[in-house]
């Protein structure tokens, strides 16, 4: 059984909040339901863990507030029958949205003036494509309410693997910090007490100490220029990020990547599907939603040979055909549109191929994680030992020099 914690209004209007035990959310919500509270948010009870297994999870600064809370809120609203409207006033007057108050207001107001849901979130501030086009869809299909729940659920899902991921990556970047410093006391306290020993015999100076030494000497002379270059190198990519060839540039890089560039392209392939899956589920046209779910993809290296399959598409071409010709996907994924282009079920056969991309990507990014420690840690060592082996051939070495 899991605890969770609500926050909603009695049948009286006194606003109350308080805990249920329950196996998944959807029980929580009926059981607040049944006691006659209309509930406003409901999550589950955060427990009390290391600091090391807290949720460190951070939102990108640019953005305005939480998607993730915005249509989690908004899923229990109108689950307990709040219109849109109303549903959407309520979460902009939540005191833990007050980072986006302003969008909000601005996206009500769209909506109490009659334009649609889908067309106002558009305007919010780095609002994400393929929301849209989700919602666009729900719009359309007359189920808004599905298709938020299922925003919910993913921006939850998303929210748990960055925290996963940067709770996973905590100790290897531990152990490359403590790397880092090993070798910064060695450059820059234990090389320079041993150097000049040798002055007058370099012949005896052992390669790893005169590397060392050489190091140290070029950061202190030029600190400032590495600094500076590596400033421009750091807004160089800001800046190309902001441009399409940038980011299409900066995506090819990832996908050459070895084990990264496999990860980033199923995951992206997952994307691609699952909101093309959804879109013509929902009843929008092929064309349309080919095109939104071209632009829903993360890898902006992928856009155009999605867009291509678009063409194809209004071109005559069939989906199958063109989704084969893109080259863009495994024969197993090209296997399951082409087992549900034949039996007329493709929406099914697109879930069905997103969710085993998502699978292979998970699992790759927990074998990476799981070698990723280790081999910093031999790495380290490896290091370490080095300059300990070195430093007992030096002090053999100054031996040496004395019985000379």
């Amino acid at each position: 059984m899991t605890t969770f914690v609500y926050r909603g209004y009695s049948g009286e209007g006194v606003e109350t909040s308080g805990t249920v035990e329950a196996v998944d959310k959807q029980e929580a919500m009926r059981l607040v339901l049944k006691s006659g509270c209309r509930p406003l948010s409901l999550e589950v009870a955060a427990a009390r863990t290391h600091p090391l297994r807290r949720d460190w999870s951070l939102r990108p600064a640019f953005r305005s507030f939480d998607f993730g809370r915005f249509f989690s809120e908004l899923q229990i609203l109108l689950q307990s029958g709040f219109t849109i409207d109303a549903a959407l006033r309520t979460v902009a007057d939540d005191r833990q949205m007050l980072a986006g108050r302003g969008a909000l207001s601005n996206l009500v107001a769209s909506v109490m003036s009659g334009g649609s849901f889908s067309d106002a979130f558009s305007r919010l501030p780095n609002a994400p494509p393929e929301v849209t086009a989700l919602l666009v869809s729900g719009e359309q299909a007359g189920r808004l309410d599905e298709v938020v729940a299922s925003l919910a659920n993913t921006f939850e899902e998303q929210k748990a693997r960055r925290a996963e991921t940067i709770e996973t990556l905590l100790y290897p970047a531990f152990l490359f910090a403590v790397m880092l410093f090993a070798i910064g006391v060695i450059m820059f306290v234990l090389v320079p007490a041993i150097e000049p020993v040798f002055e007058g015999a370099e012949a005896a100076r052992p390669m790893l100490i005169s590397m060392l030494s050489a190091g140290r000497r070029l950061l202190v002379d030029w600190a400032w220029l590495i600094l500076l270059a590596l400033m421009f190198a750091i807004a160089g990519a800001m800046a190309a990020y902001r441009t399409s060839s940038g980011r299409r540039a900066l995506s090819n890089f990832l996908l050459r990547m070895p084990i990264v560039g496999g990860m980033a392209r199923a995951e992206a392939c997952a994307r691609y599907l699952q909101v093309l899956a959804s879109l013509t589920a929902n009843g929008v046209a092929v064309k349309k939603a080919l095109e939104l779910a071209a632009h829903a993809c993360p890898l902006a290296a992928y856009t155009e040979p999605l867009l291509a399959i678009k063409d194809r598409v209004v071109g005559g071409t069939s989906l199958r055909v063109a989704i084969e010709a893109a080259n863009l996907f495994e024969q197993s994924t090209l296997s399951l549109i082409r087992v549900g282009d034949e039996s007329n079920k493709l929406p099914d056969a697109l879930k069905r191929a997103a969710f085993l991309l998502e699978r292979k990507a998970r699992l790759a990014r927990r074998r990476l994680f799981a070698v990723l420690t280790p081999a910093l840690t031999i790495v380290m060592g490896a290091l370490v030992g080095g300059v300990v082996i070195s430093v007992m051939t030096a002090l053999l070495s100054i031996n040496n020099l004395a019985a000379q």
